[in-house]
């Protein structure tokens, strides 16, 4: 048995239009959601709309369960089912699914010839034994724990783990049969799972001779990261090129920009600029900057004469000076160099390159708002309405 405790901090946490996702655990763990290559999938997400559509996902099944609230669903406009709080439905992803009513759910998802159950377990006081009741011929079984309030520890293989709120216990037995015990107090939301997977002796022993090693797995994510920099707008292009950058970010950091300058709708920033610009608005240091010197000239050219019209040329000429230089200046010192090679244009990055920089949209809000163009373009750059719902 292989096992593994999950805490908030190692969440995949998304915004959607009505709310937010939680991404609990998915499999095989290097899958992504959007891609539709993972045979299952545990999430929990806020529905904070009265009515929404759920996305289809005609090669899965799907079971969801109320955390909080209650909800009416609609199948094909054919069946409908209200759900209160601890109650779940089984459908298909594929039926046209419509939902009224504020709540937070549990899903589960299996993609079709995968067999999953969500059952609810109250532990006690008094250890009790736990097995599969899934009954699947499947070779692969899967059990995960989700701790919705009190605490619970979970003796297996030998193994005492302590569950609170919020954690979640995966459990994955290879050849042996899954077997348990549970004690404490509250509630504990249990899937099972039963799929096909050829596990490789690498995925069940990380220690052997051929398993990857830390840097290999660094690498690995580093490249993940990473961008073919020939789709960037520009290599380099030296101090000239960077201030030229410095001085249109400096400048467009302000709603609406975009709709005032087109080619910014064309343009995507990486994680590592993005975060830089952030960083900079959230420490207000451009702004702080901007007033401290209207202050200092109003201070100097008006403290023997001060008319309101010198005040107004004074604003007019430093609000001037800032935006030529000042402001970029700021920019120039702060960002990463070459600026350009960290900025990519849209209709250049490949199909897997679109698929990254999606999965990225939730923690990119300028990315959110980009894609949103393209929704009904034509090109790819859409993401579901509702990634889980």
């Amino acid at each position: 048995m292989k096992y593994e405790l999950l805490k908030e901090k190692d969440y995949n946490i998304s915004k959607w239009t009505g709310g937010k996702t939680k991404e609990l655990s998915i499999f095989p763990s290097t899958s992504k959601y959007l891609d539709r290559d993972f045979i299952w999938r545990l999430s929990s997400a806020t529905v904070e709309l009265e009515e929404s559509d759920f996305s289809k996902l005609p090669d899965y099944d799907r079971v969801l369960m109320v955390l909080e609230g209650s909800v009416v669903l609609t199948y094909d406009d054919s069946r409908t089912v209200r759900l209160k709080e601890l109650e779940q439905d089984s459908f298909d992803g594929a039926w046209k699914t419509k939902s009224f009513g504020k709540i937070t759910d549990f899903n589960l998802m299996t993609r079709k010839g995968t067999d999953g159950k969500v059952d609810l377990i109250e532990p006690t006081s008094q250890a009790e034994i736990y097995g599969d009741t899934l009954n699947s011929e499947r070779s692969c079984k899967t059990h995960a724990l989700y701790c919705k309030e009190g605490y619970g520890v979970v003796n297996a293989g030998g193994n005492s783990i302590m569950m609170n709120p919020g954690n979640l216990l995966v459990m994955e037995f290879f050849d042996e049969k899954p077997e348990y015990s549970i004690m404490g107090e509250g509630v504990i939301i249990r899937s099972q799972m039963g799929f096909d997977f050829d596990y490789s002796e690498e995925y069940k022993d990380p220690e052997n001779a051929g398993a990857k090693t830390k840097e290999d797995a660094e690498a690995e994510i580093a490249a993940s990261r990473s961008f073919d920099s020939s789709k960037s707008v520009s290599k380099g292009g030296g101090a000239a090129e960077d201030y030229k950058w410095s001085f249109i970010l400096a400048n467009t950091q302000f709603r609406g920009a975009k709709h005032i300058f087109r080619r910014l709708q064309k343009l995507w920033y990486d994680d590592e600029l993005h975060e830089r610009i952030k960083r900079l608005e959230r420490m207000f240091i451009t702004f702080a900057v901007y007033l401290l010197g209207f202050m200092i000239l109003t201070f100097v050219f008006m403290k023997d004469n001060a008319t309101e019209m010198k005040i107004i040329w004074i604003l007019l000429i430093w609000t001037l000076i800032d935006c030529l230089i000042v402001s970029p200046i700021i920019y120039y010192m702060a960002l990463p160099k070459p600026i350009a090679s960290h900025i990519f244009d849209l209709e250049k990055v490949s199909k897997e390159e679109r698929n990254m920089m999606l999965q990225r949209a939730d923690k990119n809000e300028r990315l959110e708002k980009l894609l949103k163009k393209y929704k009904n373009s034509g090109r790819n750059f859409t993401k579901s309405r509702y990634e889980d719902d």
